[in-house]
């Protein structure tokens, strides 16, 4: 399997505006899994208040992308377990691999997100 990835900035279409500031746009972590010619795309926004920017999920998948890339992946849940336990403090980007697994597993089985 192999893992690209990029930080996005996305841009709002309205200012979203709370007690604490106003923002135009979402700094987001988007990977793409890709494995025996099907591919799948996820994405994790950075949330300040958890503490998780861009860049950690980015530092965190560098640090162990070969051991994402050795999975031999055959089914979402058996993936979400392995990169539940290899990644223990970084839910977010657990969540952005996770969504491109199910993505890229649609696909192979020719099917909607929602049928399984």
């Amino acid at each position: 399997m192999r893992v690209h990835y990029w930080p996005y900035n996305l841009k709002f279409r309205h200012p979203f505006t709370i007690s604490k500031g106003t923002k135009t746009h979402q700094p987001t972590f988007v990977v793409e899994l890709q494995n025996f010619g099907w591919e799948g795309y996820g994405e994790a926004p950075a949330i300040c208040y958890y503490n998780i920017p861009v860049e950690k999920m980015i530092e965190d998948l560098e640090r162990k992308k070969s051991l994402v890339e050795k999975f031999a992946f055959t089914e979402p849940e058996r993936y979400w377990h392995y990169l539940h336990h290899l990644f223990p403090q970084n839910s977010f980007l657990v969540c952005a691999l996770d969504i491109a697994a199910w993505d890229m597993f649609g696909k192979m089985k020719r099917k909607k997100l929602y049928e399984f």
